[in-house]
């Protein structure tokens, strides 16, 4: 069905056309929002540019209502996008940014980005972050975090949940192993099986602390979202302890949905999403006033879930 709002281009770009993605963009520009930052989707495991449950494609429909432009990209190795032979991930991840960057800027002009990603595209948007200056914003999706220590930290936190939440922690341990239940043989049937955990770099707690102060510097700000399957993550806050970044409190929301998985099965927990980060954009728009963890819940209130930690951090 045609949407009046919005126009949708598939674009062919790189060298010799590698990259394919989809770009979003108002149908009418809005005025009253001039120099938005753009939101670059960055692919995640297997999925493709739609994201999980066609996540990116709901998110780049309903981002561009309120002015932005959204770019959602198949990187090299996914969807409609060969690999580079010879190249390792991060090579490879490094020269797909690099024709990113150069097709918008010769679409849209020297545009500030928004970088937004699912697991090894909140990675990818890590890794990123620091050296780009036009990259003004993250928003990740079960990002990679550290145990934080003390007395009541994460492995302490862990053993009282394993005994006082005992269905949510074995609905953890049925998602984490769950492809044990495979037998090894089917497995291996297909002669182009990867193990998902291939395509995961994670960034260091050296390299993550780069890129939130790099966002700091640059006056931006950053969305993460976890969920109760994100490994070696059990309490809102967390990932601003483990990164002692300063001011972290002034330009980071933190969110902990217990209730939500990794790939945000449930069309309630979609939802939710979508209205945080559309909440979470409209600073951009009027930047005066930050969202806060009340704006965020507010939001969610009329859907039939529960924000189960919140984080203004």
């Amino acid at each position: 069905m045609p949407d009046n709002h919005l126009t949708e281009e598939a674009l062919q770009f790189g060298e010799g056309g590698r990259l394919f993605g989809i770009l979003t963009l108002p149908s009418v520009p809005i005025s009253t929002s001039p120099g938005l930052p753009v939101f670059v989707f960055l692919t995640a495991g297997f999925t493709h540019r739609v994201g999980p449950h066609r996540l990116h494609v709901r998110l780049c429909r309903e981002l561009v209502r309120l002015g932005f432009t959204s770019l959602r990209v198949d990187l090299t190795s996914m969807g409609d996008s060969p690999p580079r032979p010879g190249y390792t991930n991060q090579q490879s991840v490094a020269a797909d940014f690099a024709e990113i960057l150069a097709m918008l800027e010769s679409r849209l002009g020297p545009s500030p980005l928004v970088l937004a990603g699912l697991c090894s595209g909140a990675d990818n948007a890590i890794t990123l972050a620091p050296n780009e200056p036009r990259v003004v914003g993250m928003v990740l999706l079960d990002p990679v975090c550290f145990p934080d220590s003390g007395l009541m930290g994460f492995r302490t936190r862990a053993m009282v949940a394993k005994y006082t939440r005992p269905a949510s922690y074995i609905s953890g341990l049925r998602y984490r192993f769950k492809t044990l239940n495979q037998p090894r043989e089917k497995k291996r049937e297909d002669d182009h099986f990867v193990d998902p955990l291939a395509l995961r770099d994670p960034p260091t707690l050296e390299l993550m602390q780069a890129a939130f102060e790099s966002i700091r510097k640059r006056g931006g700000r950053v969305l993460s979202v976890f969920t109760g399957t994100a490994p070696q993550y059990n309490q809102v806050g967390q990932l601003g302890r483990v990164l002692a970044v300063d001011g972290y409190q002034q330009f980071c929301t933190e969110l902990f949905w217990r209730r939500s998985d990794h790939t945000f099965t449930l069309e309630v927990h979609r939802r939710q999403l979508v209205e945080a980060i559309k909440t979470w954009a409209g600073d951009y728009i009027a930047p005066e006033r930050a969202p806060t963890s009340d704006d965020l819940s507010e939001r969610a209130a009329s859907l039939p879930v529960l924000l189960t930690d919140t984080h203004q951090a």
